[in-house]
């Protein structure tokens, strides 16, 4: 792969959806504003999972007259894409740590890991979990609890081969910058990295902690993570001193479990993303796209920038997010369009939206094109037969992500 490429052109503006209302299984139409959840995609389905807003007005208006009001959203939401319609999917295993989780899609499965409920830090988890989109049923993992991460929350994830990797994270009152992975096969969890260890060895060159010359990444949660197979590369986060910078990147090599620091490029015009954390980020082929976050301080953003692997190179887009926002959730389909819904909106952290907005960083194919015309054209077209779509030619591979599965 040539690493001086150009990074994906963009090919439109930030759009806020306006999705239709559709009866759910208990009432609730359309999700209500939150912040600390997280999303993944598929070619037909965006999937939000949990968040929090302790608006309890809002949250009267959201849920009705209900004797006890929690401030965490133990739901999962399915948006489709052909019908422009929200879901909630209805499970009683449906886990309880609902805020800070980390969610990657595996082809039909979702796997999410770590998390918390409320207060925040209490009730955190190192289990794995699975969501089977097509049975629409969760599970847990089983797995050893030798050598298994501490129960925190704001982690970041990546699955490379039959492993879940995870770095970094929070008990609430600890922060960490431990590398652990999980077989996904037998549930074996494996120690990679330990950040105490190796900041208690002495720099044999300079007499000083090693950690001093910021040989691996400081703890921290609210970090992302973009991978290319040969390494774990940490975007940004923070804890309670510090908002780190995105110019030096902590690159964690999967071969050696050793931590590097690799210096990125600036965009010629623009130089570099500002400091951050509680931002999204997302990763299509080798190039990750981040957007918005906070800079610890009283600075939101509402930029989007690229990150191209392996060349480092920094490009911000022309396109932005309608408001400055952080925790948000973002998610991008296989197809190269960009999801975020969500998130804070204010320095204090006492507002929240419940906007849906997308923008295409990947041209469509002219099939994606027209199947997106026709839906936008023909209103409940979930409602025409099977049948009668298949005489009209529209490929079954389409009808799949459109029809229910009972």
């Amino acid at each position: 792969m040539d690493s001086n490429r150009n990074p994906p052109q963009v090919t439109g503006n930030v759009v806020t959806i306006n999705p239709k209302p559709r009866s759910s299984r208990n009432d609730l139409k359309l999700p209500c504003a939150r912040s600390g959840h997280c999303a993944v995609a598929d070619d037909h389905n965006l999937y939000v999972f949990g968040g929090y807003n302790p608006d309890i007005p809002e949250l009267k208006d959201y849920y009705g007259n209900v004797e006890e009001l929690m401030p965490l959203f133990r739901e999962l939401w399915k948006y489709n894409f052909a019908t422009n319609t929200w879901t909630l999917e209805v499970e009683e295993k449906t886990p309880g740590q609902l805020a800070s989780m980390s969610m990657v899609r595996c082809g039909r499965f979702i796997i999410m890991y770590g998390g918390t409920g409320f207060p925040f830090g209490y009730t955190s988890t190192n289990r794995v979990r699975v969501f089977d989109t097509q049975t629409s049923h969760w599970r847990t993992l089983p797995s050893t609890k030798e050598k298994a991460p501490i129960r925190s929350y704001g982690q970041t994830v990546a699955v490379i081969k039959n492993h879940l990797y995870v770095f970094g994270g929070t008990t609430g009152w600890q922060y960490t910058s431990d590398v652990h992975r999980v077989d996904l096969h037998t549930g074996e969890w494996e120690k990679l990295f330990n950040h105490a260890e190796h900041e208690a060895q002495v720099n044999m060159y300079t007499g000083r902690p090693r950690g001093s010359q910021n040989e691996f990444p400081a703890p921290r949660y609210r970090h992302e993570m973009l991978c290319d197979g040969d390494k774990l590369y940490v975007l940004g986060g923070g804890n309670s001193e510090t908002t780190f910078a995105l110019e030096k990147i902590s690159a964690f090599n999967l071969s050696t479990s050793k931590w590097e620091v690799v210096i990125s490029k600036a965009d010629p015009q623009h130089g570099y993303p500002g400091k951050r954390r509680c931002h999204g980020c997302v990763q299509l082929g080798n190039d990750g796209f981040i957007s918005g976050g906070f800079d610890g301080s009283t600075k939101i953003y509402d930029d989007i920038w690229i990150l191209s692997l392996p060349s480092l190179q920094w490009q911000k887009l022309t396109a932005k997010l309608p408001e400055p926002v952080y925790f948000h959730a973002s998610a991008i389909t296989p197809s190269g369009c960009l999801y975020y819904h969500g998130g804070v909106t204010s320095p204090p952290g006492d507002k929240r939206t419940d906007k849906l907005n997308c923008v295409r960083v990947k041209p469509g194919t002219l099939l994606q094109l027209s199947w997106q015309s026709v839906c936008a054209c023909i209103s409940s077209i979930e409602t025409i037969p099977q049948e009668k779509l298949l005489e009209l030619g529209v490929p079954r591979t389409l009808l799949d992500g459109l029809l229910p599965r009972t």
